[in-house]
């Protein structure tokens, strides 16, 4: 029933009172805003209104879509989730994803010293970003601690070594069971790249950690191709290839200081050059081959010689299952010289490596890597062993040879790269 006192209606007055002045206009009660803020993106892109059910809203589920939401959504559904029952909070400790003061201490020293270096220019990621989802990710939170345990036991004598590789078996059990699956969101698919870049950082610590280490950065090229891991949006943009050598490019080439020992070249050169005898595969003479050209860049042309390096990082991921797994193989003699001459190589391009770095304010802790180079010494038969002699000779080098012509004091710490 209308009002007769009001004047939202032009038609109706008061037949009393005609000439008296007409009463204030009212504020017409403004209708709820039912627009749609946490919806997903497909939601948005058709511009209606999601009905923000989790994991699926109902409009992807009738339309087929992949239902995707910000990440920020995400985290916020997952951020309060209901108080538990006061009989389950004494079981709280058992419940998977729950953690201990030590794993909190672990946490801490990841975040103030032991995060990754890369992507070269954002690494801040790993102290920003990542913490935000890493707690919805079982993989993910178990890698970052193993990561900790191992560079914390790696600069202390705190005797975490044990705590490392308990963490690393369930990073690696959890991670696996994910890429079962294609990933449902980009986060997903942010936080299984961030998982296996830590633990790849992590392998670069351990004694026998050479195939992981390979495993996991081959494991890191495929989760990107596969996932799309780094598009547009993506936490690790910055680790494409494209930005990711540009960056580098514009360090080296504003650097005076990435002038590599050329003695170690010759020699390096010298001992490749000499393996060209064995029996190789093709994709093995190839790798050889991309060895020989970074030694012969590293003389006059750092930014080829990078650009060409980090080649080799790339070639194995390109390579089949087999001939991967072929490539790691302990008993491939072929494959284990040419891995002693990679490490080698790596550590005397220190002077250009280290440009990687600029600007990161973590800790470089002592890594395992030139002493993988031992282990293929004896693991080759005798009558090979010769052609890991300059490799070996190269990891018993005091670090300051690795230095070229630069400032012994931009350095505290062993700095070889993984």
């Amino acid at each position: 029933m209308l009002d007769s006192s009001s004047s939202d209606s032009p038609t109706l007055s008061d037949s009393r009172n005609e000439s008296a002045p007409p009463l204030p206009r009212r504020p017409i009660p403004r209708k709820g805003h039912t627009k749609s803020r946490r919806g997903c993106y497909n939601c948005k892109r058709r511009r209606i209104k999601c009905n923000e059910k989790h994991p699926e809203c109902n409009h992807c589920i009738k339309a087929g879509l992949q239902c995707e939401y910000p990440a920020n959504i995400i985290q916020a559904t997952q951020r309060s989730p209901a108080s538990p029952h006061p009989q389950e909070a004494g079981n709280l400790r058992s419940t998977p994803g729950m953690f201990t003061m030590a794993d909190m201490r672990l946490f801490h020293h990841f975040l103030i010293t032991a995060y990754p270096h890369l992507p070269v220019g954002a690494d801040k990621i790993w102290v920003t970003v990542i913490p935000s989802f890493a707690h919805n990710y079982e993989y993910l939170i178990h890698s970052i601690l193993a990561l900790a345990a191992s560079h914390l036991d790696a600069v202390t004598n705190a005797g975490v070594a044990e705590q490392a590789i308990q963490h690393r078996i369930l990073a690696v059990k959890s991670l696996n069971e994910a890429l079962s699956v294609p990933p449902k969101t980009r986060c997903e698919s942010d936080a299984r790249m961030a998982a296996a870049l830590a633990l790849a950082f992590q392998s670069s610590h351990l004694q026998d950690g050479m195939a992981e280490f390979l495993t996991m950065v081959r494991g890191c090229n495929l989760i990107a191709s596969d996932d799309g891991s780094m598009n547009e949006g993506s936490t690790f943009q910055a680790f494409k290839e494209d930005p990711h050598l540009q960056t580098m490019q514009s360090r080296i080439g504003t650097s005076s200081l990435h002038c590599v020992n050329h003695e170690d070249l010759d020699i390096g050169s010298m001992s490749l050059t000499s393996i060209e005898c064995l029996s190789m595969t093709s994709w093995e003479r190839s790798y050889w081959e991309t060895l020989i050209r970074t030694v012969e860049n590293a003389y006059e042309k750092p930014i080829e010689t990078y650009t060409t390096f980090v080649t080799l990082y790339n070639t194995p991921s390109r390579w089949t299952h087999d001939e991967f797994q072929a490539f790691i193989d302990p008993n491939n003699s072929v494959a284990q010289i040419l891995l002693a001459h990679f490490i080698a190589i790596q550590a005397i391009l220190t002077p250009i490596l280290y440009l990687e770095r600029v600007g990161f304010q973590g800790v470089d802790a002592p890594t395992a890597v030139l002493g993988w180079i031992e282990g293929i010494y004896w693991g080759v038969p005798q009558e090979l062993r010769h052609h890991v002699e300059w490799p070996r000779q190269v990891s018993q080098y005091p670090f300051i040879r690795f230095l070229g012509q630069r400032q012994v004091d931009y350095f505290d710490v062993d700095p070889l790269l993984i």
